[in-house]
């Protein structure tokens, strides 16, 4: 084998290499951006249920204050 080809082999095994770490980094790139999108979504269901949990304790709270003027007159 001539130092050519060696060299030539040497250069085509790095750049299935360089390939490789490329692909896997392409990979674990699109896997964390599913991720992250699907924690966006997982954020605004959950600014959803704490925006109605909110309006469930105050209405609660009227309730509450209601049902202690009403138990007062008693």
């Amino acid at each position: 084998m001539s130092v050519n080809s060696a060299a030539l082999l040497v250069s085509l095994d790095t750049l299935l290499v360089s390939l490789s770490i490329l692909l896997v980094n392409l990979h674990f790139t699109r896997e964390f951006y599913g991720f992250t999108r699907e924690f966006a979504l997982f954020t605004r269901e959950f600014g959803h249920f704490t925006r109605e949990f909110a309006l469930f304790t105050r209405e609660f709270g009227h309730f509450t204050r209601e049902f202690c003027c009403f138990t007062r007159e008693f």
